[in-house]
């Protein structure tokens, strides 16, 4: 039983690949009392990362072939959810993201939040609180107050790796037929606006310092792109004109 809200469970789903050398501190850093379980799921990494994993005491999964970004999420929270979780906490393997900040979101765990989202920009300045690098701080700036402003959510930040998924969310939100790279992590928040599920963001602390396994700068630019084309998408959603394959009502029982 976790002791930050008893009544529900809460997992850890800790996606991974090749984050050998900072694995150790990663599991060290996590206040194992906040969370019920703890899952490892190690995306067919060419380093030591499974072998390393398996020391310490947590559920250790690794995928037969390399999924994706998009794609190692999906199976790490159908895991937690088909397994009795109530909430599961996205941990970046790179430990970029401080995992116990969770414990912000205590308020929103209570009142059954479905999405609930960190951000470097609650608050904080990333770019002189945590040397977050000055081209990322103002292309994530941008792109998330542009993001709000024209689908009118309520956020400070959209391109985030930490987040808190519901069981509400695994049963009404078609994440499934999302991207399996990183642009997942932005079609699952315009979908819980979509389909009217509840939201909303704690602050957190970053770090740059050291090993990173983020999302390139080449791969950026697509992703900024391709986040274009899903809002897109979106509008045409909401105005019924065209609904993409995410936008159709797929609810779980």
């Amino acid at each position: 039983m976790n002791n930050l809200v008893p009544n529900k469970k809460i997992y850890a789903v800790v996606i991974c690949y090749n984050s050998e050398p900072v694995i150790e501190d990663l599991y060290n850093k996590i206040d194992q009392n906040l969370f019920d379980k703890i899952y490892f799921f190690d995306d067919n990494s060419t380093d030591n990362s499974y072998k390393i994993a398996r020391k310490f005491d947590w559920h250790v999964v690794k995928n037969e072939k390399n999924l994706g970004h998009g794609g190692n999420l999906k199976k790490a929270i159908e895991t937690a959810f088909l397994d009795g979780a109530d909430y599961a906490l996205e941990i970046h393997g790179d430990n970029q993201y401080n995992p116990n900040s969770i414990i912000h979101a205590k308020h929103l765990l209570e009142d059954n939040c479905d999405l609930i989202i960190g951000s470097r920009f609650v608050n904080r300045n990333p770019y002189f609180d945590d040397d977050m690098p000055l081209f990322r701080f103002i292309s994530n700036k941008i792109m998330s107050t542009l993001t709000s402003k024209l689908l009118s959510i309520n956020l400070s930040e959209f391109h985030t790796g930490f987040k808190i998924f519901s069981k509400n969310f695994y049963k009404q939100i078609p994440f499934k037929d999302c991207s399996n790279n990183y642009l997942f992590s932005f079609q699952i928040i315009l979908l819980t606006k979509y389909f009217n599920l509840k939201y909303n963001e704690i602050s957190i602390t970053s770090s740059y310092a050291g090993f990173r396994a983020s999302c390139g700068y080449f791969n950026g630019l697509i992703y900024v792109a391709n986040n274009f084309t899903e809002m897109l998408f979106y509008f045409l959603a909401k105005l019924n004109i065209y609904k993409s394959k995410i936008y159709k009502k797929n609810f779980r029982s």
